[in-house]
């Protein structure tokens, strides 16, 4: 049980709901760092995900190109590794090619890119790229396109409000909360802690409902 999703319900459908829509998606996930959208996402659209990147943290422009060309070469199972594009308008033409050959497999498929606003650097071009990719590509195909990042003020301002090639693109939005209290009992009781209503209190009041730190609480101890 340590790997199900735990809560989550109303996120889930919306995800979910994408799978089952006519039409392209793109989706923003948004929520603070170690709150779960990963691990939301994975768990529910991972066998549907056909392309994944995420962004490297305070690595320059060619990094991050590179490791786009890495995750590529992986999915495409390439002996040799993709030759790294020179930005993010030839890299987002090579993901589209890619899916393109893939083909339409009778379901939407899923392109997950997180930690967003680690790729799209001032003057990158990643959300150049990104919009071209949406409004060239994506939006006439089977596509699902999850945006995903951890500063939130940051996926409001550049994408979700966005008065660019990303105007109105947003479909759908999840903003991801910590757990609620009866949530976070749930999880632990799913790692085989079990505490009192007021040792959990005391948890929750300490650290919140942030999974990644949750995860840290052994079996056995006491609150304090």
């Amino acid at each position: 049980m340590q790997n199900s999703l735990i809560g989550r319900y109303d996120e889930k459908q919306i995800l979910l709901s994408a799978l089952e829509s006519p039409e392209a998606e793109m989706i923003a996930v948004l929520g603070r760092r170690r709150v779960g959208k990963t691990f939301l996402v994975k768990q529910t659209l991972g066998t549907s995900m056909v392309f994944e990147l995420t962004g490297l943290q305070n690595a320059r422009n060619v990094d991050q190109l590179q490791n786009f060309s890495l995750q590529l070469s992986e999915r495409m199972q390439s002996v040799l590794p993709v030759r790294t594009p020179s930005n993010w308008l030839e890299a987002f033409y090579l993901l589209s090619q890619y899916i393109q050959k893939q083909g339409d497999k009778g379901q939407k498929q899923v392109v997950f890119f997180d930690e967003v606003p680690w790729l799209a650097s001032q003057k990158s071009g990643f959300l150049m790229g990104l919009g071209w990719f949406w409004n060239s590509f994506a939006v006439t195909r089977n596509l699902v396109v999850i945006i995903c990042g951890s500063a939130a003020s940051w996926m409001i301002q550049k994408i979700v409000n966005d008065r660019g090639s990303l105007h109105n693109r947003i479909t759908k939005r999840i903003f991801l909360k910590p757990f609620t209290l009866p949530e976070t009992d749930t999880y632990l009781k799913s790692r085989d802690i079990n505490l009192s209503r007021y040792e959990l209190a005391q948890i929750y009041m300490a650290i919140g409902g942030i999974p990644h730190y949750l995860k840290e609480i052994k079996s056995g101890k006491s609150a304090i």
